[in-house]
């Protein structure tokens, strides 16, 4: 497959194929050395290792735009250099240059036989057209697997199955170059690391010594010596569980829940009249919808411990404490820091607290600690910055939020011996969503399910439903604390009223405004959203669109925008505080996300007196009034483009009045479903339980 093909395939999905023949830097820096007369002013040799050692130093400062125009120079004395173009490609590419896309385009162009280029084409594709387009373009270039026979075709494709996340077929196709090519020292390191990660430690130490002896390389005697340890230590605390070449993260994992469940079971938990302290676990204090729901249940806490108020006929004694991942791993992680600082509310970033409390040897986990090793990274990081940090805060309550939370701290707050401890699901299971499952869920979920003092909540009977199906429990076992939402204030920032004012200014003749809050990602599908917008202009063409928020697909969207024609009627405000002024000037919204637990966004136009239309993502439908529920969508997989167009034209006919009278019916069931004083009174029933049933049997 070419590129004009791979454009093809984009096609709709991605505005990227206006810039796919758009000059990129390395293109340049190619043409003007191709032009250039003379000898380059270093050779290759040193070039190549110059360009290397830009890389890594821009890898460490994170100045990858500093480092780019030498490495460019380089380029240009030598344009023919594939490892020179691939590594000014990296420096764009690691920068977030939105030129990635088509610098990577061209590379590939210029050398279709090489493996990187094309493996970043199928990582950029993925992250930008979805995974339909990504796997399309790679079996247009291997339409017939039979007859990949050359080491560069083969390691293409095994490079491409990697980042389809399909690690059996790339297991197997660099298995087969090593057959094939028994001295491609990158096809053996690569088989060696995906087997070792899937943790077939076994098939790793073999092919490692395989390796060794076909390429004679001291670093694959190395890792074979380094995986015999492994197996060697595994074998002290979990005898006979390397007879056979099953993951070692789900040995190891096993050997460690049995010892940590049994002590459980062996602890008497003492019954509490009261709430004390309890200490909310999350990932990041980021904008989205569950950290937002999590901040609302900390503060209406937090404000009736400082009252003395009883809530559900308990005292709150507290205090309540938030512990978060990180605040500094993405953009916008910290968003809600302030909010919890002005109330007094004390949170511990964990990743930069001390390993294991600063001293391993009297960490509770010492005994295990070879055990923990073999452990996903995630979940080992957990253990060992939060068993201790658990320990010395003694919670009466830990409550973790989210699914992937609960791999990464619930393990931690098992061998912490936190007495009550509460896993607040929010989204479908990991079976529902494939690019989350990992082997080690279930075990983790299990054993803390069938362990006295724990409790999972979900937030929407859908979401329940599935939990309750994929682990076996009875109907009904995993209560639901609807979200507790408020109307959300109309007071728009400066800023925001700038953009409104300015648009408004621009689309004076509109007569209806259809709206987003949402962030800008493959889940939320912006760019289906703007072609749904593109269907109902054409048949409204008074119609207006705002989008609020910012993502991963911020660009694109803009430029998609541009190129269905509608550009002036759209405006993207970006991030903003201010949502219940956007909500104001909306007399739609519309969401088409593919997963979702329970959408505040949908309950808060609602509130707001803005009918919604939305997908049924997982409890999204229980978000929508049963007066609108003819506004909920026939698929969440594949979202209708005309049958949302259409919705949208009924609701635009409806006029002002219509709309009005729709939306205070729906405000008046979202005030009444999602009351926030029963969300808390839910929520404080949960965690003082006093029953000690696990909610699974030993071993089930």
């Amino acid at each position: 497959m070419d590129l004009d093909d791979a454009a093809g395939l984009i096609g709709d999905a991605s505005p990227q194929r206006a810039a796919f023949h758009s000059p990129d830097p390395v293109s340049e820096a190619v043409a003007f050395g191709l032009q250039r007369q003379g000898p380059s002013e270093l050779s290759l040799r040193r070039a190549l290792s110059e360009a290397r050692d830009l890389l890594v130093q821009a890898r460490r400062d994170r100045a990858f735009r500093a480092s780019l125009p030498r490495v460019l120079a380089l380029v240009q004395g030598h344009p023919h250099a594939e490892d020179l173009q691939i590594t000014a490609a990296r420096l764009i590419l690691e920068n977030g240059d939105s030129r990635a896309f088509t610098c990577w385009s061209e590379v590939h162009r210029r050398f279709p036989r090489a493996p990187e280029p094309f493996r970043i084409l199928v990582r950029l594709t993925l992250r930008q057209a979805g995974e339909t387009a990504a796997q399309a373009l790679v079996d247009g270039r291997f339409p017939d697997l039979d007859l990949i026979a050359d080491e560069p075709d083969l390691l293409a494709y095994a490079f491409a199955q990697q980042e389809l996340g399909s690690a059996a077929q790339a297991e197997a196709a660099f298995q087969r170059t090593t057959q094939l090519f028994p001295q491609s020292r990158i096809a053996w390191r690569q088989l060696v690391a995906l087997q070792e990660a899937r943790g077939a430690l076994l098939s790793a130490r073999h092919s490692a010594a395989e390796a060794a002896g076909q390429c004679d390389g001291e670093a694959f005697r190395t890792t074979h010596a380094r995986l015999r340890r492994s197996i060697q230590a595994l074998e002290q605390f979990a005898p006979n569980t390397t007879a056979e070449d099953s993951p070692v993260s789900v040995k190891s994992l096993g050997a460690l829940l049995s010892r940590v469940v049994s002590q459980r079971h062996a602890a008497l938990i003492q019954p509490r009249r009261h709430l004390g302290s309890t200490l909310m676990i999350t990932g990041s204090l980021g904008s989205g919808g569950a950290e937002r729901q999590l901040i609302a249940t900390v503060l209406l806490l937090n404000r009736a411990i400082g009252e003395g108020r009883a809530i559900a006929g308990y005292d709150m004694a507290g205090p309540v404490a938030v512990a978060c991942r990180s605040l500094a791993a993405k953009h916008d992680n910290d968003f809600f820091l302030d909010t919890l600082a002005r109330e007094g509310v004390p949170v511990t970033e964990y990743v930069r607290l001390a390993a294991f409390g600063g001293n391993a040897k009297l960490a509770r986990t010492h005994r295990v600690r070879p055990l923990l090793e073999f452990l996903p990274v995630r979940m080992k990081e957990g253990v060992a910055q939060l068993v201790e940090f658990i320990r010395y805060e003694a919670p009466d309550v830990v409550n973790i939020w989210q699914e992937g939370m609960v791999f990464a701290a619930g393990l931690a707050a098992l061998i912490a011996g936190a007495p009550r401890i509460v896993l607040s699901v929010r989204t479908l299971p990991p079976t529902d969503r494939i690019n989350r499952w990992r082997l080690e869920l279930e075990p983790v979920y299990r054993a803390l399910l069938s362990s006295p003092g724990v409790v999972m909540t979900a937030n929407s009977q859908f979401v329940a439903r599935r939990y309750e199906g994929w682990l076996g429990m009875e109907r009904g076992d995993v209560p639901v604390i609807p979200n507790g939402v408020s109307a959300l204030p109309e007071a728009p920032e400066d800023v925001d009223r700038a953009h409104w004012e300015a648009f408004a200014q621009r689309t004076a003749d509109a007569d209806f405004t259809v709206g987003a809050v949402m962030r800008l990602d493959q889940n939320k599908r912006p760019l289906e959203w703007l072609r749904v917008a593109e269907r109902l202009h054409a048949g409204h063409p008074r119609a207006r669109f705002v989008v609020v928020g910012n993502g991963a697909l911020n660009a694109e969207a803009r430029e998609y925008a541009v190129r269905l024609g509608i550009a002036d009627r759209v405006l993207f405000a970006g991030r903003s505080s201010a949502v219940g002024y956007w909500l104001g000037n909306m007399d739609v919204l519309m969401l088409l996300s593919r997963y979702e637990g329970m959408p505040n966004v949908l309950i808060e136009a609602q509130l707001a007196g803005v009918p919604v239309i939305t997908t049924p993502a997982g409890g999204a439908a229980e978000a929508v009034s049963p007066d609108a529920a003819g506004f909920v969508l026939s698929s969440a997989e594949a979202p209708d483009i005309e049958q949302a167009a259409s919705l949208l034209m009924d609701l635009a006919a409806l006029g002002p009045e219509g709309r009005r009278r729709l939306g205070a019916t729906a405000r008046v069931w979202a005030e009444r479903s999602f009351a926030v004083e029963a969300m808390l009174e839910r929520t404080v029933g949960v965690f003082m339980d006093p029953s000690d049933r696990p909610m699974l049997a030993s071993g089930q």
